[in-house]
């Protein structure tokens, strides 16, 4: 259990208090730096690590008066968040050991661009969008509905939609780019 200046700290950020999120991360950051280099052995790694898991628990502040055993919760997110990581990473070797093993490297793109790969790049791209563009994009692509009608389902203006939808597709598009070229640098660096 934290002593009770940090879950009172706790309670201030959970406010929206800047300045006691900063004491927070002084008082973490070392620690969540020191297990995680520890873990991936890799220093920009770590770093890019640490920093979603503060940016995740100033996302999810308000909860944080609610935790039992604050401690125990920043750790087991920070854990998970490397778990995540890895798990990513053996999905990405298998791809690319798939893609290694292709005949010919002509048709590399239509083997790993197939419909199945694409759904999966977008649906992990509209899940780095935030909460409202994912949950307009949804509505638009998934469910079908008309800018009016997520307008009026959201109680939000037809042009915010249109906004909502511009920016998500323009986000979307530069993730899925982003990702095809680094799986084709690394395919060009071994041929």
């Amino acid at each position: 259990m934290l002593p009770y200046n940090q879950k009172e700290l706790l309670l201030q950020i959970a406010g929206g208090d800047e300045q006691a999120f900063r004491v927070f991360f002084d008082l973490y950051r070392k620690r969540f730096y020191a297990v995680t280099f520890k873990m991936t052995r890799s220093d920009s790694l770590a770093q890019e690590i640490v920093q979603d898991i503060f940016m995740k628990i100033w996302q999810k502040r308000s909860m944080l008066p609610g935790l039992v055993n604050p401690e125990s919760y920043f750790f087991t997110c920070l854990y998970r968040r490397i778990y995540r990581h890895y798990k990513k990473l053996a999905l990405e070797r298998k791809l690319l050991q798939v893609i290694a093993e292709s005949p010919s490297f002509q048709n590399i793109t239509d083997e790993v661009i197939n419909a199945s790969e694409s759904e999966r790049l977008i649906r992990m791209a509209v899940a780095k969008l935030p909460p409202q563009q994912q949950l307009v994009f949804k509505l638009s692509k998934q469910e079908g509905l008309s800018r009016e009608q997520i307008a009026e389902k959201l109680h939000i203006s037809p042009n915010t939609v249109r906004n909502h939808l511009a920016h998500a597709i323009q986000f979307i598009k530069a993730d899925i780019r982003t990702a095809t070229f680094i799986l084709f640098t690394f395919l060009l660096d071994r041929y």
